[in-house]
């Protein structure tokens, strides 16, 4: 029986250990999982600051482009304003350039 009572007193604080064990993994646990949140928190933030920066700078060369394509098209009515024969020459020999190619293929 004093064998029985030995094991006993070794195993409580053995069950105490262990559950102290318990206790810190299921906190350590918790704390990986807030690191994770707060991690992926910080990946989505910079995802959202990148995404925002690209559609600012799209928009930017978006209205660049249009501004220019808004300058050669008066510049363009212009010039044909000015030399309409040559324009209408230029035009029609385009035009059978293309027809031209367009019989070959």
């Amino acid at each position: 029986m004093t064998q029985r009572k030995e094991v006993a007193e070794a195993e409580t604080p053995m069950r105490e250990e262990l559950a102290q064990l318990r206790a810190d993994i299921d906190s350590l646990v918790g704390t990986v999982g807030r690191l994770a949140n707060g991690a992926a928190g910080s990946v989505v933030d910079g995802a959202k600051q990148s995404a925002a920066y690209v559609g600012d700078r799209a928009e930017d060369a978006y209205d660049a482009v249009n501004a220019r394509g808004r300058r050669t098209l008066k510049s363009s009515e212009k010039t044909i304003k000015a030399h309409p024969y040559l324009s209408i020459a230029i035009a029609s020999g385009v035009g059978l350039l293309i027809g031209r190619f367009m019989l070959r293929h």
